[in-house]
């Protein structure tokens, strides 16, 4: 048998590795125009056997590639949920919340799944829900607190009517958990702070941790989610 001298192994790995950077190429555009044209969708999120070394040139854009094509998968995923959800939003607006669900996910570093649980939990998906204490919309915010997280977002907005709009909605309740995870270091306490208020749950932390279950449902639900998109892909 023929024996590869060093080199030439070198030279052998970097051509399968660029295959397989090829491959994952031609897969990310079938996956990203098949959504683009309303095509069936395509799962691609299963990895390919070789992964690129960062010895390839590829190295970097494949990175990239596998950035962006994670983020709109995941978008798919946050869609199919909201699609099965929500009554009250036509595809398109679906769609568009997905998306911006995604985003604001990434820039917070907050799971889109702890998202649409806390959605579930508050609001039933429900754009149009207002609680008896006046939290409205689909994370079921105050206008109080809404004021406070549109002044320091720079978001203009035009009284209880802007709460009921959910792209709107979603952001300024996306970043207020994220200001809760980031002053309370704790998923769990976060959510009991969103829902009970930062300062009533400072005040009685050990009673409101022993009677509410609202954490317990919100993280009941994600995990849920978590493991039907499981069975999805393994499917």
């Amino acid at each position: 048998m023929m024996k590869l001298g060093k080199y030439n192994k070198i030279k052998l790995i970097l051509r399968f590795e660029n295959l397989a950077i090829i491959i994952s190429f031609v897969l990310i555009l079938i996956s990203f125009f098949s959504g683009f044209y309303g095509l069936p969708y395509i799962n691609i999120q299963k990895p390919l056997s070789v992964v690129a070394s960062p010895i390839s040139p590829f190295y970097g854009v494949y990175n990239t590639l596998n950035e962006d094509v994670g983020m709109r998968l995941r978008e798919e995923d946050i869609l199919r949920f909201v699609l099965r959800f929500s009554e009250d939003l036509t595809t398109p607006q679906a769609r568009k919340l997905a998306k911006t669900i995604n985003e604001e996910c990434d820039q917070y570093d907050l799971d889109p799944f702890l998202i649409l649980a806390v959605i579930q939990v508050e609001s039933n998906f429900s754009p149009k829900a207002v609680s008896n204490k006046g939290a409205i919309g689909l994370m079921q915010v105050t206008p109080s607190t809404a004021g406070y997280l549109a002044g320091k977002l720079g978001i203009s907005i035009r009284g209880n009517k802007s709460l009921h709009d959910p792209f709107i909605n979603v952001r300024l309740g996306i970043y207020y958990l994220s200001l809760l995870q980031d002053r309370f270091k704790n998923i769990e306490h976060a959510l009991l702070a969103y829902n009970f208020g930062p300062g009533k749950f400072e005040e009685s932390k050990e009673q409101v941790i022993l009677a509410s279950s609202y954490a317990k449902r919100v993280l009941k639900f994600k995990k849920q989610l978590n493991n039907e998109r499981f069975i999805l892909e393994t499917s």
